[in-house]
């Protein structure tokens, strides 16, 4: 119990702003023997009594001494000790009340299963496998919400075995995305079906198999941005980056979210140009799929565009400031030159002249710089310039043609 308590203390002072005092317990911690500090970090998660800064902390080293250490620590431990550990994590995550220090245990459970599937796929670990099954059943959501939590974390759990249990898992995941009753298992259901997605990326038969989870996962892009959410939103950007084709039979509608995304002024700037992203994405990984829809992708030429800065001093001035490049219209500069290399010249220029005059009837100087860049992009080519940068030069030049 004295050891256990003098642990405890050393957990603490390994999150002391004290730089000497952290550096001492580095130190004590580094001296620890890898069994030992499984035994110990296992107790403090598990310790209704300890802070929960303690039982967070002892997670996170649990996690990153399995990650990094688990073939010199784990298969040297007695075989009724491993079988705790298994026990005590899933114990762990029935029980604790935290839904903080829960997701930890739940990602210390995803980290031990990804290395419990050994060289032929065999998953050593059967009984997490049963937890899965049987907490995505259960009528207490934190029970669903871990299920979804570990399976987002390690979409491969089931290894081998995994088309076995592929109507299973497709079925666990439109149930989820279905629960009328709870956003964030809806939430955290199109992220799990997401990194599933891009685990599999070349498995086409499988993608096709599940490719009716997209309308979930689209209906939970949509529903968390408005939450303040924008998770789901970048697991779609990655989706069209690595798995692009996954978004075919949907893509019209994934184009016309994003599009509607991007132009919903009510969202974060973040939100607005994440989704914009997916556009400019699957224009490079999917050129030949996007160039069917061009009358959407046309559609973002007629966005608003964002108001001018600080006129004349701003236009003068040679300094960047950082907001300058995080700005909406700089992102959407960006992705409209990555769309018109991405599509092509043939496809774009015409979108550009069916618009160009609708456009230039608005006189903000903001709007005449992406006119001017959209032209810019297609009738010079990046290959004739460097990375648009805001200098003086360029922008008297643009303000200029825009006069």
């Amino acid at each position: 119990m004295a050891e256990q308590q003098q642990f405890y203390l050393l957990l603490s002072n390994l999150m002391s702003p004290d730089n000497t005092v952290r550096k001492q317990s580095e130190e004590t911690y580094d001296t620890i023997p890898g069994q030992t500090k499984i035994t110990f970090l296992l107790q403090a998660i598990r310790d209704v009594s300890a802070a929960e800064e303690v039982k967070q902390m002892a997670a996170v080293l649990l996690r990153r001494l399995l990650s990094s250490s688990f073939e010199e620590v784990y298969p040297s431990l007695a075989i009724d000790m491993q079988t705790a550990i298994k026990t005590e994590l899933l114990a762990g995550i029935q029980s604790e009340g935290s839904s903080n220090i829960r997701k930890k245990v739940c990602d210390i459970a995803a980290e031990l299963a990804r290395n419990l599937i050994d060289d032929d796929g065999n998953n050593q670990w059967p009984e997490i496998l049963k937890f899965l099954f049987d907490s995505v059943n259960s009528q207490d959501v934190n029970l669903r919400e871990a299920a979804l939590h570990i399976f987002w974390n390690f979409p491969g759990i089931f290894g081998n075995q995994q088309q076995h249990y592929l109507e299973v898992i497709k079925r666990m995941l439109v149930q989820c995305m279905q629960d009328q009753e709870n956003p964030q298992i809806r939430t955290l259901a199109a992220r799990a079906a997401s990194s599933f997605i891009l685990t599999n990326e070349r498995n086409t038969a499988l993608l096709k198999h599940i490719s009716d989870l997209l309308p979930g996962i689209l209906q939970a892009v949509n529903e968390s941005c408005y939450c303040g959410d924008d998770s789901v939103l970048k697991s779609l950007v990655e989706v069209a980056d690595t798995a692009p084709k996954y978004l075919r039979p949907n893509l019209e509608a994934t184009l016309q979210l994003s599009l509607k995304l991007c132009a919903d002024t009510n969202l974060t700037n973040m939100q607005r140009q994440l989704a914009l992203e997916v556009i400019a994405t699957l224009s490079e990984t999917a050129a030949a799929m996007l160039r069917k829809h061009t009358n959407i992708v046309a559609q973002i030429l007629l966005l608003p565009p964002p108001p001018c800065r600080e006129g004349a001093a701003w236009a003068m001035s040679d300094e960047l400031e950082d907001d300058d490049f995080d700005s909406n219209a700089v992102a959407g500069e960006s992705a409209l030159d990555r769309i018109a290399c991405g599509l092509g010249g043939k496809i774009v220029l015409p979108m550009i002249k069916q618009h160009i005059m609708q456009m230039l009837q608005n006189r903000e100087f903001s709007e005449c710089i992406v006119i001017l860049s959209q032209i810019d992009s297609e009738l010079f080519n990046s290959r004739w310039r460097s990375r648009l940068v805001f200098n003086r030069s360029q922008m008297l030049t643009k303000k200029s043609a825009c006069s």
